[in-house]
């Protein structure tokens, strides 16, 4: 790495699911380098006869937080739309939050699986 510039800018991808798909998901997103995820049950917002209305039993949601590299958002983006349709019934929501810094070196490693800068300073703390 070359002064305070990563080789791989890193991005938060937020993905809305259905109650109960959470880990599937976050398992999938692994798939693509997410080594830090974060899994929350949320509750939506939305007026109970819109609800029925659009014929969905529940508001209840689960949110997934990962870090991932920038240039596999449009990779995923894809293979999200295809789960959606296939696990999901045809539902889901995703987007991508930048990050402009991570502290350290050994912090960034790990967010980007670039196991080569974990090796280096792992062994000087």
């Amino acid at each position: 790495m070359e002064g305070n510039v990563a080789p791989s800018r890193l991005v938060l991808l937020v993905t809305v699911v259905n109650k109960g798909k959470g880990t599937f998901f976050a398992d999938f997103l692994k798939t693509f380098g997410a080594n830090l995820q974060m899994c929350f049950v949320a509750e939506g917002t939305a007026r109970g006869d819109l609800i029925e209305f659009l014929g969905l039993k529940d508001s209840r949601r689960s949110v997934i937080f990962s870090v991932v590299k920038a240039e596999q958002v449009d990779a995923i983006f894809a293979a999200l739309e295809e789960r959606f349709e296939s696990v999901n019934y045809g539902t889901g929501i995703s987007f991508t939050l930048p990050l402009s810094s991570v502290i350290g070196k050994l912090t960034y490693g790990f967010l980007s699986g670039e196991a080569r800068l974990v090796e280096s300073e792992g062994g000087n703390g």
